[in-house]
C-alpha cells in the first residue's frame, strides 16, 4: 500500500505541477525582445530542417524544426540581423524587421549549394532530434556506428509504443510485441537508455526491457549504437538503445488527441474476464480484492505445521475465483492524451522551456492459439485450443523541464511516469495422449498484473570555454511488476462424461493442476555519469580528449508465494467437479467435505534480494588528419558487483572486472560518404532471475522457467565495416558488414518436460551484413514521383556455436538468419500515406539440451501496416489519421523440426515434416486518432 500511495503521491503532484505551467503560458518576461515566428524552405519551397538562424553579434539563435518553422527572440525596437546556414545551402545573411511583420511569419529561402558540402559548425544550440534529417544528419557526424529512428517517422506509422518503434529501425526486429532482437542477437544482448540514464530490466523471468511500456507519442528519437565506443554502457553486443523523450519545443504546444480502435478478433464480440476484478482497474491500480488472505499472511511462517482444523479455515479465506465470468461485447479501444509546451525568454538570454503530456487508454485483446507436443518419434503427447481474453488499463505522464542561465550553461530535468493493469483469462481445452487412453480436460487461468516505469533524470550541459564541456547527470528509475492472485485449475473428464481433479497430499501440490500464485518484483536503480570534453589542436587540425565516469547501484526485491491446492489424507483426494459450474471447484463446503488445504510449493517459490553496483571510467580520443580521418579510440574499465541474497538458502555473489578496448576508424572521402571501420569489446553479464535457482510457470506458453544459479559473464568481441553515402537531406544509403566472438555466451535452453534453462555455451561466433536506404524519388524526373520516399533495410545473419564441447554449424538461441523492413510513403500537402513492411526469419527459439530433446523454432512473420493522415481545416489546426496494423495477422508459430540435425542450418518450417508446438493468433487493429491543436 506505501509503494502504491507513493506513485499515486507523486502522479498527483506531477498534475498540479503541470496545471500550475498551463496557467505560465503568458507574456515574455523581458519586454525589451519580441518574439518572432519564421519558416525556412529552399527554392522549391520543400521545408528545410536544422537549419540555424544567428543573430549577428549575439549569442541568441534557433534551429529550424523538421517542418522549417523556428521562433527568434530579437530586438523589439530595431532591426534582427541574422545569418541563416544549413548543410547544402548557401550561407544567407539578411535584416528583419520585427515590428514591420509581428503578426506574419517570416519566409527564408535558401539556394541550394553545388560541389563539395561542408560541415557547419555554428554557436547556436542545435536540436540533435525530431526529424529523420537531424537525425541522419547527426549519424553522418558522428564517429560510431548507428542507426535510428525521429519523431516524424513515427508520427507516420501506426505505432503505438516503443516496442512498435524500435522494429522499424534497420536491423532490429521485436518479440512478443516488446522485447527488441539486433542482429539476429536476442533481448539479452541489448542496453537501453533513455535521457542519458540507463534503464533497468523490466521483466521477473529473462534479462529484457519491456518496450512497450513506452507510449510512442513521448518519443523524440531513437538511436541504435551498434559498435562500442567508451563511452556507451558496455553490457551490450546487438545494441546499445538510446531514447530521448520530446524535447522543448520552440513554439507554444497545445495538444489533444482521441483515439478509436477496433480489432477484428476483438471489438463488438463476447468477452470473459476473472469472477475477481477490482475497483479501481479501470484506473490502473489494484484494490485489496486480490490480496493474500491476512489469515494466512499470520500463519505462514508455520503454516504446514499448524492443526487440520486452521488450515481448512485458512484455506476458505481464499476467493474462489478460479474460472471465469461473462462481460460486455467489447467497445472499441480507446486513448485520450493531451501535450503541452513552450519556451519562454527573460533578461540576459535567459531562457525556460519544458513540455508536459499525460494520457490515458482502455483496450481489450482476444488471441486464439494451441499448445501441443511431440516426443522424438513425431507422436503426439498433448494437444489443446486455447483463448486469451485480456484488458489493459494504463496512463502516463511527461514532465521535462529545460532552463538555460545563459547561452553556455543548461540544466533539464526529465520526468516519465507510465502504468499499466493487464487482466488474463486464458482457457484451454485438450487432451493428454501419453498414454494409451487419451486423458481429455478442461483447464483456466487468470491473472492480473501491474506493470511501470518511473524515471527522473536530471542534467547538466556546460560550456567552460569555447574548447571545453562537462556534461552530467543523477537519475533514478524503478521498474516493477505485481501480479498479486494468478489461479490455476486443471480438470480432468472421468469415466461419467464429467469432470473431477484429484489432489495430492500437501507435501506435493503442483501448480499446474490447482494452484496461485502471488508475486512481485521491484527494481530500484541510482545512477550518476559525468564526462569532460576538451578539444585541442595538432596543426591545423581540431582533436578531442573526452574522459568521464558512469555508476549505478541496483536493488532489486523479488517474492514469489506459490500454492497449491492439496489433500490432508496421505493418500490424496478427487473431488468431482459441479457440470453446471465445473471450475468453481473449491468451495467451502468442498473444502470442508474433502479437507483440503494450500500449501507452499517450494520450488516454484522465492523470496530475494538483488544487488549490483556497477562503475564503468574511460577515456577517450578522437583525432582528425587531413580533413578525411578520424580515429576514436580508448579504453573503459568496467567493475560490476552482483549480489543475490535469498531469504533462506546460500548467497550468490559475482565480481567482474574487465578493461574493454574499442577504436573507431573513419575516412570521409567527403562529407555525403563515410567508410567506418570499428572493433571493441564488450560483456553480457546474467541477470538476478537467470541466477536464481527457483521455479515459474509460464500458463499461456505452458513452460517452466528455471534459474541457473553457475551462469558467468560473457565476454565479446566485435568488429564492423560500414560504408555510409547521405545523397541529400533525410536521405542514406549504407551497407555494413559485421563479426562476432562470443566467450561462454549465455543460452536459454529447452530440457524438455516444458522446462527451459539458462547455461553457459563454450563460444560462439557471428557474421552477417546489413543495407540500408531512404531516398526520395525525385530523381525520377516528375513532380508526381517527388512527392514519394522510398525506404528499405535488410539483415543477414550466420554463425555457430559450441555447447558442452560440440560445435554445431547453428546460430545462437533466440537468433533469425535474416531480418526485413521496408516502406513507401507519399506525401502532397497536408496528405500523407505510408505503408510499411517488416519480417522476421526463423529463430531458434530455445535450443534442445538433454537426450531427446529438440529445438524449437519460432516461424517468420509477414507484418504490413498502413496509414493515411490528413490535416483539415483553414488552420490546418485538426488532424485525422486512419491506420491499419497487421494487415495479414499472420499468426505465431513456434515448431518442432524433425529430419535434420540438431545443428543444422534448415531453420525454415516444412508442413510435410515439422510439428507446431505452439501457435498464438492475434487480429488485425484498425484506429482512427484525432488531433486538435489549439
Amino acid at each position: 500500500m506505501k509503494i502504491k500511495f507513493s506513485l499515486s503521491l507523486s502522479y498527483l503532484i506531477t498534475l498540479l505541477i503541470l496545471s500550475g505551467l498551463q496557467l505560465a503560458q503568458a507574456k515574455p518576461v523581458d519586454d525589451s525582445k519580441i518574439q518572432i515566428n519564421g519558416k525556412v524552405q529552399d527554392e522549391k519551397g520543400v521545408p528545410v530542417a536544422g537549419a540555424t538562424i544567428k543573430i549577428l553579434n549575439s549569442h541568441t539563435g534557433a534551429v529550424s524544426e523538421s517542418d522549417g518553422i523556428f521562433q527568434l527572440m530579437c530586438p523589439k525596437d530595431s532591426s534582427c540581423k541574422v545569418s541563416v546556414e544549413a548543410i547544402g545551402y548557401q550561407k544567407t545573411v539578411l535584416t528583419l524587421y520585427p515590428n514591420r511583420q509581428k503578426d506574419q511569419p517570416f519566409l527564408i529561402e535558401l539556394q541550394s549549394k553545388a560541389g563539395d558540402l561542408a560541415d557547419v559548425t555554428v554557436s547556436a544550440v542545435r536540436r540533435s532530434s525530431g526529424s529523420v534529417d537531424l537525425v541522419y544528419a547527426n549519424q553522418k557526424a558522428a564517429s560510431a556506428i548507428s542507426d535510428g529512428i525521429s519523431q516524424d517517422v513515427i508520427k507516420k506509422s501506426p505505432d503505438r509504443n516503443m516496442g512498435d518503434v524500435l522494429k522499424r529501425v534497420s536491423g532490429a526486429s521485436v518479440q512478443d510485441d516488446k522485447f527488441v532482437i539486433i542482429r539476429g542477437l536476442n533481448e539479452r544482448y541489448n542496453t537501453a537508455k533513455m535521457n542519458g540514464a540507463l534503464l533497468p530490466s523490466t521483466e521477473p523471468d529473462k534479462k529484457a526491457f519491456a518496450f512497450n511500456i513506452i507510449p510512442a507519442s513521448l518519443i523524440d528519437q531513437v538511436v541504435i549504437y551498434k559498435s562500442m565506443t567508451p563511452d556507451l554502457p558496455p553490457d551490450f553486443a546487438g545494441g546499445a538503445i538510446d531514447i530521448t523523450t520530446k524535447e522543448f519545443p520552440s513554439r507554444r504546444v497545445s495538444e489533444l488527441s482521441l483515439s478509436l480502435g477496433y480489432q477484428t478478433n476483438t471489438t463488438f464480440k463476447s468477452f470473459k474476464k476473472s469472477k475477481v476484478t477490482g475497483k479501481y482497474d479501470y484506473t490502473g491500480y489494484f484494490d485489496n480484492r486480490r490480496a493474500l488472505p491476512a489469515s494466512y499472511n499470520y500463519y505462514k511462517n508455520g503454516f504446514s505445521h499448524q492443526d487440520d482444523g486452521i488450515k481448512m479455515a485458512v484455506t476458505e479465506k481464499f476467493s474462489n475465483n478460479f474460472g471465469y465470468k461473462g462481460a460486455a461485447n467489447s467497445l472499441p479501444d480507446m486513448s485520450i492524451s493531451y501535450t503541452g509546451g513552450d519556451t519562454r525568454y527573460t533578461k540576459s538570454d535567459k531562457k525556460f522551456g519544458y513540455i508536459y503530456s499525460l494520457g490515458y487508454s482502455a483496450s481489450r485483446e482476444v488471441t486464439t492459439g494451441l499448445i501441443n507436443d511431440y516426443s522424438i518419434d513425431k507422436r503426439q503427447i498433448y494437444r489443446s485450443n486455447a483463448t486469451d481474453y485480456s484488458y489493459k488499463y494504463g496512463h502516463y505522464a511527461l514532465l521535462n523541464l529545460s532552463y538555460a542561465f545563459n547561452a553556455n550553461n543548461r540544466l533539464m530535468l526529465k520526468n516519465l511516469y507510465n502504468n499499466q493493469l493487464t487482466s488474463d483469462v486464458v482457457l484451454r481445452e485438450g487432451a493428454n495422449l501419453s498414454n494409451e487412453n487419451p486423458q481429455p480436460f478442461i483447464s483456466s487461468s487468470s491473472k492480473a498484473s501491474r506493470n511501470g516505469l518511473l524515471q527522473s533524470v536530471l542534467q547538466g550541459v556546460h560550456d567552460l570555454k569555447s574548447d571545453q564541456v562537462l556534461n552530467w547527470n543523477l537519475s533514478y528509475a524503478r521498474t516493477y511488476h505485481y501480479s498479486p492472485d494468478e489461479t490455476i485449475l486443471t480438470l480432468n473428464e472421468n469415466a461419467d462424461g464429467g469432470y473431477e481433479r484429484k489432489l495430492s497430499n500437501e507435501n506435493s501440490p503442483e501448480i499446474q493442476n490447482a494452484g496461485r500464485v502471488y508475486s512481485s518484483n521491484l527494481e530500484q536503480q541510482f545512477g550518476g555519469h559525468w564526462d569532460y570534453s576538451y578539444g585541442f589542436k595538432l596543426g591545423d587540425q581540431e582533436q578531442l580528449l573526452k574522459a568521464g565516469m558512469s555508476t549505478y547501484y541496483r536493488l532489486k526485491d523479488v517474492s514469489v508465494e506459490a500454492l497449491g491446492y492439496a489433500s490432508l489424507n496421505a493418500y490424496g483426494i478427487t473431488i468431482p467437479a459441479d457440470p453446471s459450474s465445473p471450475f468453481d471447484l473449491f468451495t467451502n463446503e468442498n473444502i470442508e467435505q474433502y479437507k483440503v488445504t494450500v500449501a507452499t510449493i517450494g520450488n516454484n517459490s522465492t523470496d530475494y534480494q538483488g544487488k549490483a553496483w556497477n562503475t564503468d571510467g574511460f577515456v577517450m580520443l578522437e583525432n582528425k588528419w587531413w580533413n578525411h580521418w578520424t580515429l576514436k579510440w580508448g579504453a573503459a574499465i568496467s567493475s560490476y558487483n552482483q549480489k543475490l541474497i535469498p531469504t533462506s538458502g546460500k548467497s550468490i555473489e559475482k565480481n567482474n572486472t574487465d578493461i574493454l578496448p574499442s577504436a573507431i576508424l573513419t575516412f570521409r572521402p567527403w562529407s555525403e560518404m563515410n567508410f567506418r571501420l570499428a572493433g571493441s569489446q564488450s560483456v553480457n553479464r546474467p541477470e538476478f532471475r537467470e541466477l536464481a535457482d527457483y521455479s515459474l510457470y509460464d500458463y499461456s506458453k505452458d513452460f517452466i522457467y528455471r534459474g541457473n544459479p553457475n551462469l558467468t559473464r560473457s565476454k565479446i568481441t566485435n568488429l564492423d565495416f560500414r560504408y555510409e553515402f547521405f545523397p541529400a537531406t533525410g536521405e542514406i544509403i549504407s551497407a555494413s558488414i559485421f563479426y562476432k566472438h562470443f566467450n561462454d555466451p549465455i543460452e536459454q535452453v529447452n530440457q524438455g518436460n516444458g522446462i527451459l534453462n539458462y547455461q553457459n555455451a563454450d563460444e560462439a561466433q557471428l557474421y552477417g551484413a546489413e543495407f540500408e536506404i531512404r531516398k526520395k524519388l525525385d530523381f525520377l524526373g516528375s513532380e508526381f514521383m517527388s512527392k514519394w520516399t522510398l525506404y528499405g533495410n535488410a539483415t543477414y545473419v550466420d554463425g555457430d556455436i559450441q555447447l558442452n564441447g560440440t560445435k554445431g554449424k547453428s546460430l545462437m538461441q533466440g537468433q533469425s538468419p535474416y531480418l526485413i523492413g521496408a516502406g513507401l510513403s507519399y506525401t502532397e500537402g497536408d496528405m500523407s500515406v505510408n505503408l510499411l513492411y517488416q519480417k522476421a526469419g526463423p529463430r531458434l527459439a530455445f535450443r534442445g539440451q538433454g537426450e531427446g530433446q529438440m529445438n524449437i523454432y519460432e516461424k517468420g512473420r509477414d507484418v504490413i501496416d498502413a496509414q493515411v493522415s490528413y490535416k483539415f481545416l483553414k488552420s490546418k489546426k485538426l488532424e485525422l489519421k486512419l491506420s491499419a496494423k497487421d494487415l495479414l495477422a499472420q499468426s505465431v508459430d513456434w515448431y518442432y523440426k524433425f529430419g535434420v540435425s540438431q545443428d543444422s542450418r534448415k531453420t525454415g518450417y516444412d508442413a510435410s515434416t515439422d510439428k507446431i508446438t505452439r501457435q498464438f493468433k492475434p487480429g488485425t487493429a484498425l484506429n482512427l486518432s484525432i488531433k486538435y491543436q489549439f
